[in-house]
């Protein structure tokens, strides 16, 4: 197969990619939320500098490993890079020591990047890193979902500090445990224990609900979000060294298993999946968000400014969005998620009945569904009773993380218009 073909088949999702010469030597290791587009751009531009177009002109092959998610594309990279030493990613690497995150024993713990021949045995590090950049994308994430501090300066606070990436813990003046217990998650995550960490934070969450301090509550659950997004259903590196087709085969392992709890004709290729949010009714929005066998098509993604001015009425909204969405010329999905309970399902189906040709291909109709947030269970058009399913289930976990990206892509538009919405008002 040429080069150009090899290309071409890449898939549109996050993991590596490796390059190999005409004798299969590894060339270079990368990692891109694209596998597709990332590749592809190194064969369309021109003048990518001395290095890069060294590398390009001794690509004959390409090779990747799907992976979930950003994060899990970092570590994979890293991993590989520390095993096989590519060429032309030794000859970017900014010094010869390996580099590893580390967290000081201090009264204040920092975060910080440091040389191997600098770590002192006692201190917790993570590594090595096959460079610095790697290592500070990990940190970065990393503070979106748990800000900390990483200098000494008890005095000044950083621009972190105001852009809320940074506690500043040295001006509080009561016990600094609050920030120790950030230092433990960091830790936790870094050292893969991801779903002890999610199950520990939700804990944390019912707590500061039960006892009415609803702002805390809510910025643990942001963190949940945060946290469920980054790593989504988070594997080891080894895991897919082990099995390159991990993604794909736990992927159909999910949908088959969805076909079979809802009864459907056939395994869902597409689904569409709809959430609203809004505050009082102000400013809502709807969004849709595509799976394709089972892996997010973004490109397939559509956001909806609700017409609907009255008082809030999350049922009229709900029709409204999937009236409009008729009203396109856009693929018929093979399942339709609503995030809510029974009276979601049924405004969804009162719009999918009344706009039948837009839902029906092949003589197979739209099957439509609904998922609860407060126990995850599933309304089913064809079922008077909800289908509960245990946790572990691959059919609840598939239809979780696609309701979950449809309420993460409709608050960030919500956010969007809030935001304009208060420049617009101060502008006047």
């Amino acid at each position: 197969m040429i080069l150009k073909d090899q290309v071409k088949k890449l898939p549109d999702s996050p993991g590596i990619y490796q390059f190999y010469d005409k004798e299969r030597k590894l060339l270079y290791v990368g990692k891109s939320v694209s596998i597709k587009k990332r590749v592809a751009s190194y064969f369309r531009s021109k003048n990518l500098g001395a290095k890069t177009d060294l590398l390009v002109s001794k690509i004959a092959t390409v090779s990747h490993i799907k992976v979930f998610s950003e994060f899990e594309a970092l570590l994979l990279e890293a991993q590989l890079i520390r095993t096989n030493q590519p060429f032309f990613n030794s000859i970017a690497k900014d010094d010869k020591s390996p580099i590893y995150i580390k967290v000081t024993n201090d009264q204040i713990p920092l975060i910080t990047l440091e040389r191997k021949r600098n770590l002192v045995a006692a201190q917790f590090s993570k590594g090595p890193f096959p460079s610095a950049k790697v290592a500070r994308e990990i940190l970065r994430m990393i503070r979106r979902i748990f800000p900390y501090c990483h200098h000494k300066n008890p005095q000044k606070p950083c621009l972190y500090v105001h852009l809320g990436l940074c506690p500043f813990p040295y001006r509080k003046k009561e016990s600094p445990d609050p920030y120790q217990e950030t230092i433990v998650k960091i830790k936790k995550l870094l050292s893969g224990q991801i779903k002890n960490l999610i199950t520990q934070l939700s804990k944390e969450m019912v707590s500061w609900a039960k006892i009415q301090n609803y702002e805390q509550a809510g910025v643990v659950k942001k963190q949940i979000e945060k946290l469920q997004y980054l790593t989504t259903t988070y594997h080891t590196p080894p895991e897919f060294l082990e099995q390159p087709t991990l993604v794909d085969d736990l992927t159909r392992a999910k949908l088959r298993a969805l076909e079979s709890t809802l009864g459907l004709a056939i395994i869902p290729r597409r689904i569409e999946c709809y959430d609203i949010s809004n505050i009082q009714g102000n400013l809502a929005t709807g969004s849709m968000v595509v799976f394709t066998n089972g892996l997010p098509d973004k490109g397939e993604y559509r956001k909806f400014k609700i017409k609907f001015e009255n008082k809030p009425n999350d049922y009229q909204m709900i029709r409204e969005v999937i009236a409009r969405r008729a009203k396109n010329d856009w693929p018929v999905p093979d399942l339709m998620i609503i995030d809510g309970g029974r009276g979601q399902l049924n405004a969804a189906l009162s719009q999918v009945t009344k706009y039948k040709q837009s839902f029906s291909s092949n003589k197979v109709n739209t099957f439509v569904v609904a998922l609860a947030k407060r126990f995850d269970q599933i309304y089913s058009q064809n079922r008077v009773l909800p289908i509960s399913l245990p946790k572990e289930s691959p059919a609840r976990l598939l239809a979780q993380q696609i309701r979950d990206e449809a309420h993460r892509f409709a608050i960030t538009y919500h956010r969007l218009l809030k935001s304009k919405n208060l420049l617009a008002q101060v502008a006047k």
